[in-house]
């Protein structure tokens, strides 16, 4: 099946007063992404241990439903089950940190701010599911 990007769909519909100007995301995104590979770094190099493939695995399975959000909501816009993988998405991250912290304190604290940015989201795609059904 092919997909193609409407780059004008967020343009289009109706948004919360609370959404940020559309040049932050990229900039949010940046950070957020920096500080999850330099976190995802540490755990790398720690101890071999069953723990840390879990932590890993939850790494890689919570990437891939970030990029699985993307595609829902920006190519299928399909807002009300880019929620559902939003919150997904959040109990994911909540878990890696869990685990991350095991590990080492310093990784799990660097995956905070994506744990809040992704809080906001859930907020605003609950709102723009309101504001557009």
């Amino acid at each position: 099946m092919y997909y193609s990007y409407d780059d004008n769909f967020f343009e289009k519909i109706i948004k919360p007063s609370i959404t940020p100007p559309k040049f932050i995301f990229k900039y949010v995104w940046s950070v957020l992404f920096l500080l999850m590979f330099v976190s995802f770094y540490i755990i790398l190099f720690k101890e071999q241990t069953y723990l840390k493939y879990i932590a890993i695995s939850v790494f890689f399975i919570q990437i891939a439903v970030n990029l699985y959000w993307t595609k829902v909501f920006f190519i299928e816009h399909n807002i009300k089950k880019a929620l559902f993988i939003a919150i997904l998405l959040l109990i994911l991250v909540a878990i890696m940190i869990i685990l991350f912290i095991k590990l080492s304190l310093i990784a799990g604290i660097l995956q905070v701010p994506y744990l809040l940015w992704l809080g906001f989201a859930c907020i605003l795609n609950k709102l723009l599911l309101d504001l557009n059904t």
